[in-house]
């Protein structure tokens, strides 16, 4: 497995972002925290999308159904996506 390479932005500019598509049952996390991404790749997996800057993964983009309640329920205990 390749070692990934994450490129740390500006502490000001570092988002994330949870939407939940209703129509679509979906529910998408969207982050560029370094620390984030590498929880999340630990608790879900490989993201759907990472934005790639050069060799450098600048964020990352998780979608999963609503229905994977066991899948975000891991989510929500062990990446601290509320973390300021």
């Amino acid at each position: 497995m390749e070692k990934k390479i994450y490129k740390e932005l500006n502490k000001s500019e570092t988002e994330t972002t949870i939407n939940i598509l209703y129509k679509e049952n979906m529910l998408s996390i969207y982050t560029n925290k370094v620390d984030l991404q590498k929880q999340l790749c630990k608790t879900l997996g490989e993201p759907t999308k990472e934005y790639i800057k050069g060799k450098s993964i600048m964020a990352s983009r998780w979608d999963m159904s609503l229905n994977e309640k066991s899948k975000i329920s891991k989510m929500m205990l062990k990446a601290n996506i509320f973390e300021l």
